[in-house]
């Protein structure tokens, strides 16, 4: 285990919760399940009898012992038992105990991994974000060194000959692993260059598997670490034109899609402000259309106050990917329904995210300009988390000409 320890995620022992101090609340915008034990809990409590049928909803008709009921939320979108002081106040009153699951563990996003249980950050808590994102070292550096060569010999040095196979993808989820987090910390490549390569991978990887060819996955890693190390794709890359339409396109659509539907609603506040911020940076008068106009206004905020600034902070959008690696267990995660998701999948929907807050940043830049900063990075990140992130409907329409290579250069390159 020891061996894996930079493989896993340490940074989560560190968070802890400031409370009050929060700019935002996990109290407020959010669906809070209660797990049965904490119900039953409550149900023998007679200070919480008359609460049940008030602040409680059971979940029917499938309930489960993670999720067997719901608090019902306030008409301003906050739970119930949110004091003045913004603190829990069944905490208060009757101690951590009685706290669900999911009260007790988040901002935490738990994964078992070969039988260990590990501890990635949700990035809808600020405090998480800002700890995740503005950490320069967020995991140990890379091994290897001495190079390109020196950061992939590990799986250079893999034997091409097919190795038994237990037929179990997840078997090969350490090496993948290592590659993925070598790979998008390797700052040679830009990097949207290192998602293109890493959706290449992942799209062999998905065939490989659909093929029951496990056995082969240690030589597919071998081919793409010699491709990186070769600079096989970098002619390839470079050709590609600037993806800024679509991606103005696919922006303005979460906005429609989890804003306009919310009129009046103080759920997600915050990520309101931000949309505003980008639309204003965009001089936006009418978000229900996307111009060429407004792409170049976008490319210009990136170029001038962006760019400049990630240059700065090269390694803010590498922790969001890192983390997402480490919460999702990529490239072998599960959709909303628990259910395997192929590896190209979980790409796709990794990319998404990322083009979405990388583009919203950039004219949230063009508005702010000089004064842009890791403020209104985790404010973003933090608050697009929260609106869009803990949404099972935003991934249930992606798109699957995403999947080819060109709609992979649409969606990543500015």
């Amino acid at each position: 285990m020891s061996a894996r320890k930079h493989l896993r995620p340490q940074y989560a022992k560190t968070f802890r919760c400031i409370g009050s101090e929060c700019e935002d609340t996990c109290c407020h915008g959010f669906a809070v399940t209660i797990d049965k034990a904490t119900y039953q809990r409550y149900e023998r409590n007679t200070k919480f009898e008359p609460l049940l049928d008030t602040h409680f909803v059971p979940i029917t008709p499938h309930p489960t012992e993670e999720a067997y009921a719901r608090i019902r939320l306030t008409p301003g979108y906050t739970c119930p038992f949110l004091t003045a002081e913004r603190l829990c106040g069944i905490q208060q009153e009757h101690g951590s105990d009685y706290l669900s699951e999911m009260c007790t563990s988040y901002p935490r996003a738990s994964r078992r991994v070969d039988g260990l249980i590990e501890k990635a950050l949700y990035l809808s808590c600020p405090e998480a974000a800002r700890l995740v994102l503005l950490n320069p070292n967020l995991v140990p550096p890379a091994r290897g060194g001495g190079g390109e060569e020196g950061r992939y010999v590990r799986f250079l040095r893999m034997d091409t000959q097919p190795r038994p196979s237990e037929r179990h993808p997840h078997q090969f989820l350490w090496e993948t692993r290592d590659f993925t987090l070598q790979l998008l910390r390797d700052r040679s490549y830009a990097l949207w260059q290192r998602l293109f390569i890493l959706g290449m991978f992942c799209k062999r990887l998905s065939e490989v598997i659909a093929r029951r060819e496990d056995a082969f996955v240690p030589q597919l890693l071998r081919n793409y670490a010699q491709i990186i190390v070769d600079g096989k794709l970098r002619e390839l890359m470079n050709g590609i034109p600037s993806g800024g339409e679509a991606q103005l396109g696919l922006i303005m659509e979460i906005i429609q899609r989890h804003l306009a539907i919310q009129t009046g609603e103080p759920a997600h506040e915050r990520f309101r402000e931000c949309a505003g911020d980008f639309l204003k940076g965009m001089q936006y008068e009418d978000a229900s259309s996307t111009t060429k106009a407004h792409a170049a206004l976008l490319a210009e905020a990136r170029e001038m106050y962006y760019e400049p600034f990630m240059q700065a902070h090269p390694y803010i959008l590498e922790n969001y990917l890192v983390n997402h690696v480490f919460k999702t267990r990529f490239p072998f995660g599960v959709n909303s329904e628990g259910e395997d998701n192929d590896p190209q999948t979980e790409f796709l929907v990794m990319s998404l995210l990322y083009a979405t807050i990388n583009g919203l940043l950039a004219g949230m830049a063009g508005f702010y300009r000089e004064k842009f900063a890791t403020t209104h990075v985790v404010k973003l990140v933090q608050s697009f988390s929260k609106t869009v992130e803990h949404c099972p409907k935003f991934f249930e329409t992606l798109n699957p000409e995403l999947a080819s290579s060109e709609g992979m250069a649409r969606l990543l390159k500015s």
